[in-house]
């Protein structure tokens, strides 16, 4: 890409996407969320506009772990 063109992914991985992208339409995502954040972890100011690699960050939380648990869903 030396040619100084951008590409933007149209779908990004799961950890580049806000919180509240991946719980829109997936009834079990919460449950999971609250197992890694701790309860009420999606009632937190802000907690929804982090992506999940910066929630992750900041809150100390393995997030191989959670991908891990998300990949399960589909299973």
């Amino acid at each position: 890409m030396g040619d100084g063109i951008m590409v933007f992914s149209v779908n990004p991985p799961l950890e580049y996407k806000l919180i509240k992208e991946i719980v829109k339409g997936h009834p079990e995502v919460p449950e999971i969320l609250e197992r890694h954040f701790g309860e009420g972890c999606l009632k937190r100011k802000g907690f929804k506009v982090k992506t999940l690699e910066m929630a992750c960050i900041l809150f100390h939380v393995d997030k191989k772990l959670v991908l891990q648990d998300f990949e399960r869903i589909g299973e």
